[in-house]
């Protein structure tokens, strides 16, 4: 394993580690709010009670009865109070150091991720440039030929050619018609039609070769680019001029 592979994968490893420390800091933060929240609530309830105790207090002390007993309440409610503030001051900060520590979790993952996704960038370069000039695609596939001393005469390879550009133009002609007329039933909502059943399925989804090239360009680099098949074309224009030349010709003839 090279050294940029194996830095690779000790930043990797690392990351692991740091996520699961987030993950832990992140439910203990959340634990710690849960309870500064509950701390909060306790000391909102217990002024809400030292207030009717000076309430009731204040009251003893007009009417001149029960003066002792509210004392003594305003007292208790007066200490639990304290002892209530402070300790929600304590989850408090509780709860401040879990979030400074999330957080100080959140920037290490993030560092780590960086590091990692530099070596692994490093390592595929490192990679592609031992490749070299490899072949990463299969070759287009190419025509079988024959050899020289097979190859047939020049008449027959003439109307081989003038079958293959008149199949070839009925075929387009053809396909064209065909075109139109599912252009036509294209226009029909999915249903019956007497003996006709119209439906529509999902269509597939295809890779976009115009945004990729343009996120490879973004990027300064090249689009991937794959050989395809060499195009075969056969010109028999010059026979079939003579043949309907030849087909007029007999035509005035006649």
């Amino acid at each position: 394993m090279s050294k940029t592979t194996t830095a690779a994968a000790r930043h990797l490893a690392n990351l692991v580690i740091a996520e699961d420390a987030l993950t832990t800091a992140t439910r203990e933060e959340a634990r710690a709010t849960r309870a500064a929240t509950r701390a909060t609530a306790r000391v909102t309830k217990a002024r809400t009670l030292r207030t009717e105790a000076r309430q009731t207090a204040r009251t003893a002390e007009r009417t001149g009865k029960g003066i002792a007993a509210a004392t003594r309440r305003l007292a208790t409610r007066e200490t639990r109070l304290a002892e209530l503030v402070d300790a929600a001051r304590a989850r408090k900060a509780e709860a401040t150091t879990a979030r400074r520590a999330r957080r100080a979790a959140e920037r290490r993952v993030e560092r780590i991720a960086r590091r990692a996704a530099l070596a692994a960038a490093r390592s595929v370069e490192k990679i592609a440039a031992a490749l070299g000039d490899v072949a990463l695609t299969p070759a287009p596939e190419a025509d079988p030929v024959l050899p020289v001393d097979e190859l047939p005469a020049a008449d027959i390879v003439e109307a081989h050619a003038a079958q293959y550009a008149a199949l070839d133009r009925q075929a387009k002609d053809l396909a064209k018609l065909a075109e139109a007329e599912r252009t036509w039933l294209r226009q029909l909502p999915n249903g019956t039609y007497g003996r006709v059943v119209i439906m529509r399925t999902p269509g597939r989804s295809v890779l976009d070769g115009a945004a990729v090239a343009l996120a490879y360009t973004a990027r300064g680099e090249v689009p991937p680019r794959k050989s395809t098949r060499t195009t075969f074309k056969c010109d028999a224009t010059a026979v079939l001029a003579a043949e309907e030349a030849d087909a007029s010709a007999l035509t005035l003839t006649a």
